[in-house]
């Protein structure tokens, strides 16, 4: 790598560190009052994507054993949460074209189940969605929702509940404000539950260069993991010390062709993008590692890097305390321990890195790196 292109990118990640500090580093405190939902939120394209929900839906309840009876008894429909996007979105077929809250209904009837869209409040539905059913791998007695990344402009909205798997496909828009003459266009300020409106714009340019995929639990608390965002082949990225030409972390990638012979003992190096930051708005464990807010600065999300390590024939995942660095500059000194991840290699094999928060209980949430066929997981609570 040449003297100019190694400049460029560590002017370029001081910078960008700066707008996903300036944008992470807010106190614990939640804008809006919590409302008792646990909410699943990913961002792709600079823009964001909420699924709000209860975390109490019990399968069996009398109100929605209908939607798991046999086909041809009585269709049953029941809501099951609330869309939030601030930009274009399409589920499967059905366009949703403006920023707003949308409510979602799953339906049963001899065909299988549908999922409703429709403005909030209202009876007038946008469509429905016919949704692909499986049996899921591990029964979950409440409904569990997950917006899960696939392609750089892409994502699956996954419900699981009872011994049901059902996904639908989501599609985000890239959609620009008008070049200025003499300027760049820029994108909509994106929204989320726990940002302040002085923050938006620090937000916007973190979110311009990284994706996210955060969980917000009933209590209003928030967790985030920002990853590197996908552009497409060719792109220019301007920084202070010049023009870069990059992708992401897409499987054709140098990053990815070296992936599976890192070493063992060795973290897998990112040499395209910066580090995965974990932020936590309160204290949470995996495995013996506990994680807390205000190991930056006091009174602020904790921030965290995280890193993929070889381990033998399996994989573990070190935490870091240095959450602003590119993925070539872990410092070792700076490691606070690591866990056991769960593998399995059966995934889309196109796959960019991506990542998602995925709410298995109230207080308990999963972690999923995936890139390429490759998965990882690993398992997080709240902590005292």
């Amino acid at each position: 790598m040449g003297y100019s292109r190694r400049l460029a990118l560590t002017v370029g990640v001081f910078a960008l560190a700066f707008a996903v500090a300036t944008a992470a580093q807010l106190p614990p405190k939640p804008a809006l009052k919590p409302d008792g939902l646990l909410h699943t939120e990913l961002s792709l394209l600079g823009r964001t994507a909420s699924v709000a929900f209860a975390s109490n839906l019990q399968a069996n309840d009398a109100a929605n054993r209908g939607l798991f009876a046999p086909a041809s008894q009585t269709p049953a429909r029941v809501r099951i949460g609330e869309l939030q996007t601030n930009g274009a979105l399409r589920l499967a077929s059905v366009p949703v074209a403006k920023p707003g809250r949308y409510d979602l209904f799953v339906e049963a009837g001899s065909e299988g189940w549908q999922l409703d869209v429709a403005p909030a409040g209202s009876s007038d539905s946008l469509g429905k969605i016919a949704l692909s059913r499986e049996r899921s791998a591990v029964a979950s007695p409440i409904l569990i929702a997950a917006l899960v990344a696939v392609a750089r402009d892409a994502a699956q909205l996954v419900l699981t509940w009872g011994d049901v798997k059902a996904t639908a496909s989501v599609q985000y828009q890239e959609v620009q404000i008008p070049q200025r003459q003499g300027g760049g266009g820029r994108q909509v300020p994106p929204i989320n539950r726990s940002h302040t409106d002085e923050n938006v714009g620090a937000r916007a340019t973190m979110l311009s260069q990284l994706n996210e995929a955060a969980l917000v639990d009933a209590q209003g608390s928030r967790f985030s993991v920002t990853f590197a965002r996908t552009f497409p082949k060719g792109t220019s990225s301007q920084s202070a010390a010049g023009t870069t030409r990059r992708a992401g972390l897409v499987v054709d990638g140098p990053d990815f062709t070296r992936l599976m012979s890192t070493r063992d003992g060795a973290v897998v190096e990112l040499t395209e993008a910066p580090a995965l930051r974990m932020a936590v708005d309160k204290a949470v464990r995996s495995g013996t590692v506990v994680l807390r807010p205000g190991n930056q600065t006091p009174g602020f999300p904790g921030a965290y890097s995280i890193w993929l390590k070889r381990a033998g024939s399996g994989w573990r995942l070190v935490f870091n305390q240095e959450p602003d660095v590119w993925g070539s500059q872990r410092d070792p000194k700076s490691d606070i321990g690591e866990v056991d991840l769960r593998y399995s290699k059966d995934g889309e094999p196109s796959r960019p890195l991506g990542v998602a928060l995925v709410p298995t209980a109230a207080d308990r949430w999963r972690l999923v790196l995936a890139w390429g066929p490759h998965e990882w997981a690993a398992d997080f609570a709240a902590a005292q």
